[in-house]
């Protein structure tokens, strides 16, 4: 299953991350994404990433409940 990561960045540290790219410097790469993902990437494999599908969520069946209620509700409108 894919996993997916949010990171925000600054402006400053786009910048940084520009030069890195622009340079080819690994260190400076590797000690960016040391700095910005290693928590993230942590928290993640371990399962407690808070950002989850909805499919993963309980009550997730009421959730798929309602939603199919609604669309049956608004396709008998149309």
């Amino acid at each position: 299953m894919k996993k997916s990561i949010t990171i925000t960045l600054s402006d400053e540290e786009l910048m940084e991350l520009q030069r890195i790219l622009l340079d080819e410097d690994r260190e400076e790469a590797l000690r960016f994404l040391k700095k910005h993902l290693n928590k993230k990437v942590q928290e993640v494999i371990s399962g407690k990433s808070h950002c989850k599908p909805w499919f993963e969520l309980p009550g997730r069946s009421a959730i798929h409940d309602e939603f199919r209620r609604q669309r049956t509700a608004n396709s008998k409108i149309t």
